[in-house]
């Protein structure tokens, strides 16, 4: 592969780690950058004069297809929506997955080295750690001000009418993700580490588990738990020591357990939802979608009509809360089959699958990581409708056209052949 980079490639690069750091920030500044990415690419392909990308073998294409295959698949579902002005218009908004993964799928990456894939990686850890301790300063100010720490915390992460804060529970999936990616590299590099990168990627391990605390997101704390679970087994392992694994996993548990106890209001609200599952506002959400699906079964209601269904349902039900707030679902799968039925929910899963498959087909030296990844996200799809928000939306495109890249990048290494 050449060393001497293109303009074009640096661009596209560039913007690809601003939009990596920014959508943990500001989904709007995520956004900008987001459409900035598909310029940069669309430079780059003017100026290379070709469209596609060599470096991809079909099953890599594959699963980078997984998102459109999805949106292609709502498209679809106008077939059968009487709203068509509402599911276009969804459609568009939705559109923003389509960015990253076609981006890749239509100019050449082979400049995507493995350390510039951990550059993405550290952009998203940089990004959170700056976050957490922005807020951790900020809540130390209004707390000496006299401000109640679970009252600051609420009031600045829970959503607002202007949708300018973020939902707890995507910076909740963030941490987690960066807290995988951390432990990938200290597990893989761990003897060709410098020794002060190292200790801060040590020291940033904490912040993480700290900040999905923090936050109070329920299926973030269940989530780590089972991401940790996977890194502690894998680690023993890989170093053949269910010893050293065992006693990172104490460690990590009563980390886990102390950051619950210690932070006010997550204890009482975690109990809470064990000891009264029937009163939970998620158990009433998933019940009122559930009877909607189950009038309509295999085609769903249409991406034009099925937000209006659900919200009709909660008054038959009478969940006047759920219809006053125009809840989603808090479940992708549930929302994928009320939109497009049992072709929406094949499509989410081949677009969660895909990645797995092929690194399992290509026996990718990764496939830890590919697999770890998608389970995270996977498993947050059964709490929260992600791919009804464009924070979810930009997340999803932008994890899975790196999952793809961590494998074009080790195929290109080792040789293999793009057409295989």
């Amino acid at each position: 592969m050449a060393k001497n980079y293109k303009w074009y490639d640096c661009f596209q690069y560039v913007v690809l780690w601003l939009t990596v750091a920014a959508m943990v920030i500001s989904w709007q500044a995520g956004l900008w950058m987001t459409i900035l990415f598909a310029l940069a690419t669309l430079t780059k392909v003017i100026a290379q004069g070709k469209i596609g990308n060599p470096t991809l073998s079909r099953p890599l294409r594959w699963a980078l297809s997984g998102p459109a295959v999805y949106w292609a698949v709502l498209a679809l579902s106008l077939l059968w929506t009487s709203d068509t002005d509402t599911g276009l218009e969804v459609l568009r908004l939705k559109a923003v997955l389509l960015v990253c993964p076609l981006g890749i799928l239509l100019s050449d990456t082979s400049y995507i080295t493995s350390n510039r894939l951990r550059g993405l990686g550290y952009a998203l850890l940089v990004a959170l750690c700056g976050s957490f301790l922005y807020f951790a300063v900020k809540a130390g100010m209004a707390m000496q001000q006299g401000a109640s720490f679970s009252e600051f915390k609420y009031t600045f992460y829970s959503n607002r009418e202007d949708g300018r804060i973020y939902h707890h529970a995507y910076i909740a999936l963030y941490a987690v993700v960066a807290m995988v990616f951390g432990y990938h590299e200290l597990s893989s590099r761990w003897s060709g580490m410098k020794a002060w990168l190292r200790w801060l990627l040590i020291m940033s391990l904490p912040l993480m588990i700290c900040y999905v605390v923090v936050v109070n997101s329920r299926a973030g704390i269940l989530a780590m738990g089972m991401a940790s679970v996977a890194c502690v087994v894998h680690l023993a392992i890989r170093r053949r020591s269910w010893k050293l694994g065992l006693g990172i996993g104490v460690l990590v548990v009563v980390g886990i357990v102390a950051a619950t106890q210690l932070v006010p209001g997550y204890k009482d609200r975690l109990s809470s939802t064990v000891k009264n599952v029937e009163g939970d506002a998620r158990t009433s959400i998933n019940r009122c979608n559930w009877h909607a699906y189950c009038e309509s079964p295999v085609w769903g209601y249409g991406v034009g009509d099925y937000h209006a269904r659900q919200v009709e349902q909660y008054r038959e039900d009478g969940f006047e809360t759920g219809a006053n707030a125009s809840f989603n679902a808090h479940n992708q799968y549930l929302e994928s089959l009320l939109a497009a039925g049992i072709l929406g929910l094949l499509a989410l899963l081949y677009l969660l699958l895909m990645p797995v498959i092929a690194a399992l087909q290509r026996r990718s030296v990764n496939c830890f990581l590919v697999a770890i990844l998608a389970a995270v996200v996977a498993f947050n799809l059964l709490f929260e409708s992600m791919l009804e928000r464009q924070m979810g939306l930009l997340f999803v495109g932008c994890l899975t056209s790196m999952m793809v890249l961590i494998m074009s990048d080790e195929e290109n290494k080792f040789a293999c052949s793009p057409k295989s």
